[in-house]
């Protein structure tokens, strides 16, 4: 049985959320392309947008499914909302607890998946993680999405990535075996490894465990095209800072395994820009100007994608920017 979390836990997290919150994040650029998603239209492109890998689209339906599967997270979803129905007008419905508004609980929950893909990444943090364990999944995934994207500054980035680590662990026994949960943890880890020189990422303990959870991941499911890619990317940092001979002995790095992973998740998703840039990165750390004329080849494949949301411009726009550099 999974160990249970208590409402105290979320009320920790939450005073942690609103010390990240009352900072002013920088917005999505305005010079790129803007989006806006209708609920409706949300539900018709559900699948491009999402991969098909954050589960379905949310519904009274889906989260019923959900609640029978992980009864746990349900149970604490229930609680912090009542609490929460005495203090927030949006939340009024919930004052006698979940059960029979589920309908009411997933439009809110995609409303926040709606605020990640028009890219106001604030505003779906903080929506996402008021709603709890659901709410997690785009409130961390716009999280993340502005450390990696957006944050310029490298403290800030750090911090916003160690706050997707903690509170994916803390949510975890909720659902221990939840895809989504892991990911966002690996993704955490995999972010702040990039910044870190190279004692500095040994010493914090999250190279094996990053390898280790994103192996997993994709045992269980071979099409798994982000943890695919960030498998490659791991295999590509390991291999940056530790070199190639003790990368391969100490951590099992291997830059065939690099570049596999990296053709796996292209012939998956070859829409996804995030896959091109990528590895685009990878190489650049691995081989360096040697592999010139594949880096230009790939980001000038990534910087010619449509974007379908936020998330995608900024990869089209990062695409287009390291290139101007190869």
């Amino acid at each position: 049985m999974p160990r249970p979390i208590h409402l105290f836990t979320f009320v920790v997290l939450m005073f942690t959320s609103l010390q990240l919150a009352a900072q002013n994040w920088q917005p999505y650029p305005e010079h790129l392309p803007q989006f806006s998603f209708s609920d409706q239209q949300l539900a018709e492109q559900w699948s491009s947008l999402t991969g098909d890998l954050r589960g379905p689209l949310p519904t009274a339906d889906a989260l019923l499914a959900d609640a029978q599967r992980w009864p746990d997270a349900y149970q604490q979803t229930a609680k912090l909302l009542k609490q929460k129905a005495g203090e927030d007008e949006r939340f009024a419905v919930f004052s006698e607890g979940l059960e029979g508004q589920e309908a009411a609980y997933a439009y809110l929950v995609r409303q926040a998946w709606r605020l990640l893909f028009e890219g106001r990444f604030q505003e779906a943090r903080d929506l996402g993680l008021s709603l709890g364990p659901a709410g997690y999944f785009p409130g961390l995934y716009a999280q993340a999405l502005q450390a990696s994207l957006i944050e310029a500054d490298a403290k800030r980035r750090e911090a916003l990535l160690q706050d997707v680590i903690d509170k994916t662990a803390a949510i975890l026994p909720l659902a221990p075996e939840h895809p989504m949960i892991r990911f966002g943890n690996a993704y955490g880890k995999a972010r702040i490894l990039d910044d870190l020189s190279r004692s500095a990422a040994m010493g914090t303990g999250y190279t094996s465990e990053v390898k280790e959870q994103l192996e997993q991941l994709i045992a269980e499911n071979g099409r798994d095209v982000y943890a695919i890619t960030l498998l490659g990317g791991v295999h590509a940092g390991i291999i940056d800072k530790a070199g190639k001979m003790l990368g391969r002995m100490t951590f099992g790095a291997r830059e065939n395994t690099m570049n596999e992973m990296f053709e796996r998740a292209l012939e998956l998703n070859p829409h996804y820009p995030g896959l091109y840039l990528e590895y685009a990165r990878a190489l650049e750390k691995v081989e360096g100007r040697s592999a010139r004329r594949q880096i230009r080849q790939l980001l000038e494949a990534g910087a010619a994608l449509p974007a379908r949301s936020a998330e995608e411009a900024l990869l089209v726009d990062a695409s287009q920017r390291m290139l101007a550099d190869w």
